[in-house]
Order: C-alpha cells, then sequence, then structure tokens
C-alpha cells in the first residue's frame, strides 16, 4: 500500500490525487474494484482523516453506473491485522437488483459473527459518530436514488467487542452474488499481465 516501497505495485494504481491514490486489488471482485488509500502511511480509519476519498467515492460510484450500469457497495474495516493496517476504503460495483438482498444478508452475516451492524439514522454524519483511536466497520450502499450507510463501532474504550471477520464484506457478497469464489481475495487473484490490463482498462 506505501507508495515509498520499493515492493509497492505501480502497475495496479489507477489515480494518484492530492492524499489518496486509487488503485486496483490483488484479487479483485469486479473489474470496477477499486481501493483509496491514503498517500501517506496511516492506520487510522478514513473517516478521522482528510475526506478527499468521499468526493473520489462518488467519482467511483458513476463510473460503476455509467460503465457497468451497477450500483456501489463502499466497505472499510478499520481494524488491526496481525500484519499491520494501512487504511483503504473497498468500492465494488454492484447488480442493481442486489441491494435490498446486500443489506439484508450483510446485518444477519453481522449478528451470526457476534457483532451488531447499525444503520446509521443519525443527521450528524459518520465523522461525528467516530473517534480517533475506534476501530470500526463501514459499509454503505449506494443506489440511483439513496445511500444507506451502515456502522459498527468498537470504541477504544470497548476491549471486549467483537472484531470484524477479515473478510467478512467479501464473504456478503460471494454468499449474495452465488459465488464462494469472492470469498477470500487469494481465489480471485489474476497475473500481473490481466491486472495491469484491467488497472488501465478502468
Amino acid at each position: 500500500f506505501c507508495l515509498s516501497s520499493s515492493t509497492c505495485e505501480t502497475h495496479l494504481i489507477t489515480g494518484v490525487y492530492d492524499e489518496w491514490y486509487a488503485t486496483m486489488p490483488k484479487g479483485p471482485v469486479h473489474p470496477g474494484h477499486i481501493l483509496l488509500v491514503p498517500i501517506t502511511h496511516t492506520s487510522a480509519g478514513a473517516w478521522t482523516l482528510n475526506q478527499e476519498w468521499v468526493k473520489l467515492v462518488e467519482s467511483v460510484q458513476e463510473h460503476a453506473s455509467q460503465v457497468y450500469d451497477m450500483d456501489l457497495f463502499v466497505f472499510e474495516r478499520a481494524m488491526e491485522t496481525r500484519g499491520g493496517y494501512h487504511t483503504h476504503v473497498q468500492c465494488i460495483p454492484v447488480p442493481r437488483d442486489c441491494t435490498t438482498r446486500l443489506q439484508s444478508v450483510m446485518v444477519a452475516h453481522a449478528k451470526a459473527s457476534g457483532f451488531d451492524l447499525r444503520p446509521i439514522q443519525s443527521n450528524l454524519g459518520v465523522k461525528a459518530m467516530i473517534e480517533k483511536n475506534d476501530s470500526y466497520f463501514y459499509a454503505e450502499i449506494r443506489t440511483r436514488l439513496h445511500q444507506q450507510q451502515f456502522l459498527y463501532r468498537r470504541g477504544s474504550d470497548n476491549e471486549n467487542g467483537s472484531f470484524v471477520p477479515l473478510q467478512f464484506a467479501r464473504e456478503v457478497l460471494a454468499s449474495v452474488l452465488s459465488n464462494p469464489k469472492l470469498a477470500h481475495w487469494k481465489a480471485c487473484v489474476v497475473d500481473k499481465e490481466q491486472e495491469t490490463k484491467l488497472a488501465s482498462d478502468f
């Protein structure tokens, strides 16, 4: 994820902006699957950082709509992992007829996984609900008509709160799209030539 790293796979990058960049992931769910990553290395949640990424999500949604005639599933798992965590927001085009099922399956899967993922009803906005050192899982389903947001906050004062499984969102998509392969990125990896073409086409 670090642009300054000698191992950064620059062939995947689709755009560099003021404080964020866009890149294709390893093992994409869809040819329009994009990660938004802060240029400066950080493990802070995206909602606590410069929010240039929010505008980029809007651009990715427009691309998904115009190029693929699809809606957009956006999520961030802002929780430490064994190898460390570098902030990133995932944006995945999804069929327009699956968004209602996506919502219900995601909430049910969260409950089965031991955490309470709730729709955001407040007008305060997500940023007001998250503190700098919080861990959280955030998701939104963006259609042409509306944007539904969901949040599970495991605050810094909640040491006993549940962790969200690393592949949680992909497992939800695998269920909704009836494609078990999508549940883990390693099952979807393509060779460098295909990765380069995907990024170039995007």
